[in-house]
């Protein structure tokens, strides 16, 4: 804007009603999306087209308060909210609230009836930004790892077609003990570096145990269980020193399994909060609580603000950008 157009719109400005000048007041004093900026600070330092890879890059604008680049190599543009979760999501100003209460474990509801939503828009930007969760686990266990299982409900909420007849939340299952049909199970494994991995399985096998936690625990580490016989195999293919305890012995020195039992206590009583959650949906939800774990233990140990602690959410930072 030149400095005859500014003049202009000065001028204009005096002829406002007070409720208008009160908005303008505030539209002006708005801050800076703290996630649109950083996204926008990612491209610069990404430094590459989205489109064709070229460095020749430049800001290109705005649209809809989105940093705009554009390419001089193949003259296409794109928003920095590209090729993250927030491609194609509108009301900006509400994201950073609404991870603020994801961040506080509200429900759905809770979620929308403070940052002024629908409870259909709550659900899908709660979904949409735990897709990258789901999958997000640390490299590897190492040292002394525990592992156990744990048992949720099975729950076909919301399906349209069931093959059972319908049932209320919380009443008991068709037999005593735990069967495949009426119990979903979930393998967790965590070291002493609180590295954690989850997933759910179909049964409780060896083969099942080795297909998903073989390729993430290092070799001739130590493994502590409650004796379940289905670790057997997993131990004798990464030749694992195999801690048996049970409940007449729970600790022999430093092995336990009490962090992992620690983990689900906590895991049970944050999935209470939801009120129901349907099963295809439970590895979502497992990776959401990942998320909490780790910002519990990596940033609430460090002295920062409110609004540093949100930035430094591992839920809010692999929304970010793949490139």
């Amino acid at each position: 804007m030149n400095r005859q157009q500014f003049q202009k719109l000065i001028k204009q400005a005096a002829k406002l009603d007070p409720v208008q000048k009160q908005k303008l007041v505030q539209t002006l004093t708005l801050q800076e999306n703290p996630i649109l900026e950083r996204l926008a600070k990612e491209c610069i330092s990404h430094g590459k087209c989205i489109h064709c890879e070229s460095e020749r890059l430049r800001k290109y604008g705005k649209s809809n308060g989105r940093q705009r680049f554009y390419c001089n190599h193949c003259q296409k543009t794109f928003v920095c909210t590209r090729g993250s979760a927030y491609f194609y999501q509108h009301k900006a100003d509400d994201w950073q609230a609404y991870l603020e209460h994801m961040l506080d474990q509200d429900s759905i509801r809770v979620c929308a009836k403070k940052v002024g939503i629908s409870s259909v828009t709550s659900f899908n930007w709660r979904h949409r930004y735990m897709n990258a969760a789901e999958n997000t686990f640390e490299d590897r266990l190492e040292g002394i790892i525990e592992a156990d299982e744990t048992y949720f409900r099975e729950s076909k909420k919301g399906d349209k077609h069931l093959n059972r007849p319908a049932r209320k939340r919380g009443t008991k299952a068709s037999t005593k003990g735990l069967n495949n049909t009426d119990w979903v199970a979930v393998l967790t494994a965590m070291d002493r570096n609180h590295h954690e991995f989850d997933h759910v399985l179909k049964q409780v096998t060896g083969d099942e145990i080795e297909m998903y936690l073989g390729s993430k625990i290092v070799d001739e580490s130590i493994l502590c269980t409650d004796g379940q016989p289905a670790y057997h195999r997993i131990c004798e293919n990464h030749h694992l020193h195999h801690i048996v305890l049970t409940n007449a012995r729970t600790k022999e020195g430093v092995f336990h399994i009490q962090n992992i039992n620690n983990y689900h206590s906590q895991l049970k009583q944050w999935y209470l909060k939801m009120h129901g959650v349907a099963s295809k949906y439970l590895p979502k939800y497992l990776g959401w609580f990942r998320m909490l774990a780790w910002h519990k233990y990596q940033v609430f140990s460090e002295n920062l603000n409110e609004q540093e602690k949100l930035l430094e959410f591992k839920l809010l930072q692999i929304q970010q950008h793949n490139f």
